[in-house]
């Protein structure tokens, strides 16, 4: 019955136009047959504009009886009848309703060091809804790069000392008897009060003719002053002409035993050549 509702609702423009049509056509009919019969005088001619008026009239109150089912129904019967879907709003509702669709979008991952953990199993119904089908994803959580150490800050507590001879600065000495007289390394800081652990150091750099690779030499003194050959007396080693090209760098820096904590920066480098 609903279904029938539904059909004149839908269709009610056209099954009037239909029975309008029917009516008119019946009434032309009518005239028609009405006509006929006047006009003849043969008794088939009038049995057939009988016939024709007969149908006419069924034609007529057909139409009419419709038309008056149509508007019954549509008038007092479709406004108490349950508002139904269409077929087609059914068919898409039936076929989509089932289908879930799993987010895939990760939770916010934390900044931490802990091990990945798997997201919880996510489900995905068919349309059917006869199966199901798990999935896990495992989303490694990031780690935090390792800190590096922080090198301390040397803080120094005297100024660096300030070379003052051998004069000049890059001056050439010949001669291995040159180490204890003329080569000798001053310097003066005027600020600089030693304790009693505290020293100069004198290093002097070079690079062997012989290997080629980089020597260093170093000498104390609590005098701001110290020569070339109480450096490496007593030391088992010869600096004369053990450098390439004879040239040595040389500078002074306050250090505090038994740490050998620097207490200034190095002063400026100087050089001299000795062959």
């Amino acid at each position: 019955m609903t279904a029938f509702v539904v059909f004149v609702r839908t269709y009610a423009v056209w099954i009037y136009l239909l029975c309008v049509v029917g009516i008119l056509l019946g009434a032309k009919l009518l005239v028609d047959a009405r006509r006929l019969s006047r006009t003849t005088l043969f008794s088939l001619e009038q049995e057939r504009a009988s016939e024709q008026s007969v149908r006419a009239i069924i034609l007529v109150v057909t139409s009419l009886l419709m038309l008056g089912a149509i508007a019954f129904v549509n008038l007092l019967i479709a406004p108490l009848a349950p508002p139904s879907e269409s077929p087609v709003s059914r068919a898409l509702t039936a076929t989509l309703a089932p289908i879930v669709f799993a987010s895939s979008t990760p939770t916010a991952l934390a900044t931490n060091t802990s091990p990945a953990k798997p997201i919880e199993p996510t489900t995905i119904a068919t349309a059917s809804g006869a199966s199901t089908a798990t999935r896990t994803l495992t989303i490694p959580r990031p780690s935090v790069p390792p800190t590096l150490p922080i090198s301390p800050t040397i803080v120094y507590t005297m100024p660096a000392p300030v070379i003052v001879g051998p004069l000049p600065n890059g001056g050439v000495w010949t001669g291995e008897n040159q180490a204890n007289a003329a080569i000798t390394f001053r310097w003066t800081c005027d600020v600089c009060n030693l304790g009693p652990s505290d020293r100069y150091e004198i290093v002097i750099n070079y690079i062997d003719k012989l290997t080629g690779s980089p020597r260093t030499v170093t000498g104390n003194s609590r005098d701001k002053f110290l020569p070339l050959k109480r450096i490496y007396d007593g030391g088992n080693f010869e600096l004369y002409q053990k450098a390439k090209e004879d040239t040595y760098q040389w500078f002074v820096q306050v250090k505090r035993d038994p740490a050998n904590i620097p207490l200034s920066p190095p002063s400026i480098a100087w050089k001299f050549i000795w062959h």
